[in-house]
């Protein structure tokens, strides 16, 4: 389970900073224009997603580690 919380965190952490790039920088708007930027939306979103699950899991083991001890 620790190296799914790793992964999660790391894709949905990479997903994020796609999404801003894709929105926010001049290349990213340039590269995602024929869609209004939809890509990097949802990534973003889903980024933000799977971060927020890798921290939900990490607190879950963390409190299931302390109420087994």
């Amino acid at each position: 389970m620790k190296t799914l919380i790793v992964l999660l965190l790391i894709a949905g952490l990479l997903a994020i900073a796609f999404g801003y790039w894709g929105l926010n920088t001049v290349q990213g708007r340039a590269r995602f224009d024929e869609m209004a930027g939809m890509i990097p939306l949802f990534a973003g979103i889903a980024g933000g997603v799977a971060t927020l699950l890798a921290l939900i899991l990490a607190a879950f083991r963390l409190w299931s580690a302390r109420n087994h001890d």
